[in-house]
């Protein structure tokens, strides 16, 4: 099992209020996001929803465990994208405002390499 992946499905499913719109915006079946939140349950010992067959909801450890996945999941992805901002190379259009005679001198033998 995928503990990532059922964590995603897990609050995807509570943020949506049910499987089906869960799957649909994970991209998944709604068989695999059940299976996912089944494997998660069966890890942790405890049933994290009351299901019936018009709704889904949290049980007192099911809320519990939804705080703490939250701030998991944003602690994962504040971490990628602390490090694929280091690796980002500056992009854009850069203006220029100097005295031509220091432009020529410093700023045009090296403007070649930052072209594109």
């Amino acid at each position: 099992m995928d503990q990532f992946a059922a964590m995603q499905a897990f609050t995807k499913v509570v943020e949506t209020g049910g499987f089906s719109e869960a799957a649909r915006q994970l991209g998944v079946a709604v068989s695999s996001a059940t299976r996912q939140v089944n494997a998660l349950e069966k890890l942790l010992h405890t049933q994290l929803f009351n299901r019936s067959t018009r709704s889904v909801t949290l049980t007192p450890q099911g809320r519990k465990y939804y705080a703490k996945a939250v701030q998991i999941l944003q602690d994962v992805e504040a971490a990628n994208l602390s490090v694929a901002e280091l690796d980002e190379v500056p992009r854009g259009l850069l203006r220029v405002n100097l005295p031509v005679a220091f432009g020529r001198l410093h700023i045009a033998p090296i403007v070649q390499d930052f072209l594109v």
